[in-house]
């Protein structure tokens, strides 16, 4: 006895519904990883974002400590001097704990005085050739009682800052010195870790005596 057309109609109607079950769990796979793909790579774009913000941030502010000791130093009178200029940082303890008694005394070419400078064999790329050495040893700190040419300044926003300098009179005759400045990031506020990511900015002007 032969099946009706109803009941055949039934039962491919029930292996129609079954294979689209099957074909809507495998779209749903493909679309999550597909999904998951793309959140991944959202989050890696994120994530560079929020670096490139971050070392922007910190640029800016090595650029500003850089132009506030250019600044503070080419408006002096009878420059060089013998001495030093006062600096206070935005440490949250006045007083001597965030005064900064940056030197000013030039030294003769090539060398200057303060902070090591690269030579044409020591720096990594020519044009770096004048620029302050970083792996070179601190100079001196300048405190609220010793004069020196380098100091740790704290910024506004609680990250800690190196700054060095280099004052060097650029030939017997001449009554212009050439100050360099360069500065990079030691801790973030609430880290004592080194930001090592941060690369120094440097900057450099020239002094009328």
């Amino acid at each position: 006895m032969s099946e009706s057309p109803k009941i055949r109609s039934g039962r491919a109607r029930c292996r129609a519904r079954l294979g689209e079950r099957g074909m809507s769990l495998i779209e749903l796979l493909l679309a999550m990883s597909v999904l998951t793909v793309g959140m991944l790579g959202s989050m890696i774009l994120i994530m560079v974002g929020i670096q490139s913000n971050t070392r922007n941030k910190t640029d800016s502010t090595a650029i500003v400590l850089d132009q506030e000791i250019l600044e503070m130093f080419a408006t002096l009178n009878n420059y060089p001097k013998t001495g030093a200029v006062t600096i206070f940082d935005c440490g949250l303890t006045a007083g001597a704990a965030n005064q900064h008694n940056a030197a000013l005394v030039w030294g003769a070419a090539p060398a200057g005085n303060g902070a090591t400078l690269y030579t044409a064999a020591t720096a990594p790329l020519p044009s770096q050739v004048g620029e302050i050495d970083w792996t070179q040893p601190t100079p001196t700190l300048a405190t609220s009682a010793v004069n020196g040419y380098a100091m740790r300044y704290q910024a506004c926003n609680g990250d800690t800052y190196e700054v060095r300098w280099n004052v060097m009179q650029i030939n017997p005759n001449s009554r212009n010195s050439l100050l360099t400045v360069s500065s990079r990031q030691l801790a973030a506020q609430g880290s004592s870790r080194a930001m090592l990511f941060a690369t120094p900015t440097t900057l450099r002007t020239l002094i009328e005596d």
